[in-house]
């Protein structure tokens, strides 16, 4: 079978396997049979259900470029909503259509087209990597950080590192992450004593006993962001307390907290600041740091992506740091620069995901700059 590298027939046939995570739908065995003729080394790191492969190949110059990217993709919803089935990788009206269509099949497809052509000109590479997940929408216990990991052990971390999610907002390029905010989640169980509402002298409602500790949690002043982010954030987003019952004081309240954090804070002063809140209340808490905040600095990486973007779109890039988590927070976390860099997101885990035509070749030319141009 003859091998095409085009980004739009990479794409297609990856989106025709079925990959809801932490299922990878042989796209690896897939990505392995494209980048072996270029070069390209696959080492399995699986761990638990999910398919890890880090893909090596050494280069004929200096650097190495990686990039982090998922096959997982999140679900469907109700089938019969979808325009064209969701894995069928219909092409129409100049859009290809299907599940992880621009998160992030069609990001990946990209970048393998883009190496494709440099090494169709004979063009000399840096050393290059490509990490590849199935656990990405999913838990993200077992994906990225796995092979983060190992590559520590064995002496191979990148010099910088391309994280294909769909950045864009309006045009491709128009938007790079350079960081992400950190994310802390809490779950809160506050005690009392269930009673009846006539007799309140008898019971101890454990939501008034919440009340004044969320007042001071949704009115806490976070302080001043970092430069270029966003405030933190604490959201109160779950509040469950009662029987269902008009006439009874809930005995117990549970309630979730959903913090979303800059660099200016870490989590041990947020703990804190929860913890302090809730102080002289009767109060079960669990606090867990999901995700640490994350910023790559001005320097040669990030410039290199702008200048890319910019020769081959003419954009002026905005180097953002909104949104939720993604993996780039495992390289970040090593002291490896990341952007993460991809196509639009307008349709992103929603039903009728689709991509234009144009927008994967413009991604392709990007990566294209960016890989042949690298330098440390």
């Amino acid at each position: 079978m003859t091998i095409s590298y085009h980004a739009l027939n990479i794409a297609s046939e990856l989106i025709r396997k079925v990959s809801i995570t932490p299922d990878d739908g042989a796209c690896q065995d897939y990505i392995e049979e494209l980048l072996t003729p270029l070069g390209f080394e696959r080492i399995r790191i699986d761990t638990g259900e999910v398919i890890n492969s880090l893909y090596v190949r050494k280069g004929e110059r200096e650097g190495t470029l990686a990039f982090a990217g998922h096959t997982d993709v999140v679900p469907t919803g109700p089938i019969d909503q979808w325009l064209h089935p969701p894995f069928a990788a219909v092409i129409e009206d100049g859009k290809l259509h299907g599940r992880g269509a621009q998160d992030m099949k069609g990001g990946i497809a990209c970048w393998i087209e883009a190496i494709a052509k440099l090494r169709m000109n004979h063009t000399p590479l840096p050393s290059l990597q490509m990490l590849i997940t199935s656990d990405e929408e999913g838990e993200s216990v077992d994906g990225t950080i796995r092979m983060v990991e190992y590559m520590q052990t064995k002496q191979l971390l990148p010099d910088a590192a391309i994280v294909g999610e769909p950045s864009s907002s309006q045009r491709v390029g128009d938007t790079i992450r350079r960081g992400r905010r950190g994310v802390v989640q809490v779950k809160l169980h506050f005690t009392g004593r269930q009673g009846h509402s006539a007799y309140p002298q008898d019971a101890d409602n454990a939501i008034h006993r919440a009340a004044p500790a969320l007042l001071r949690i949704a009115t806490f002043d976070w302080g001043k962001p970092a430069d270029g982010f966003p405030a933190t954030s604490c959201q109160i987003t779950n509040i469950n307390g009662g029987t269902g019952a008009s006439n009874v004081i809930p005995g117990s309240c549970d309630v979730f907290l959903d913090i979303r954090y800059n660099p200016a804070n870490d989590f041990h002063s947020i703990k804190k600041d929860i913890e302090n809140a809730c102080r002289d209340i009767p109060c079960q808490m669990q606090i867990d740091h999901v995700a640490q905040a994350f910023s790559t600095p001005d320097g040669p990486f990030l410039d290199q992506v702008c200048h890319a973007i910019h020769i081959e779109t003419g954009l002026t890039t905005s180097k953002d740091t909104g949104g939720g988590t993604s993996d780039a927070r495992f390289l970040a976390a090593v002291g490896i620069p990341v952007s993460e860099l991809g196509l639009t997101n307008d349709t992103i885990h929603q039903i009728n995901e689709c991509v234009s035509i144009d927008e994967l070749n413009i991604l392709t030319s990007i990566y294209h700059s960016i890989i042949k141009n690298f330098e440390v």
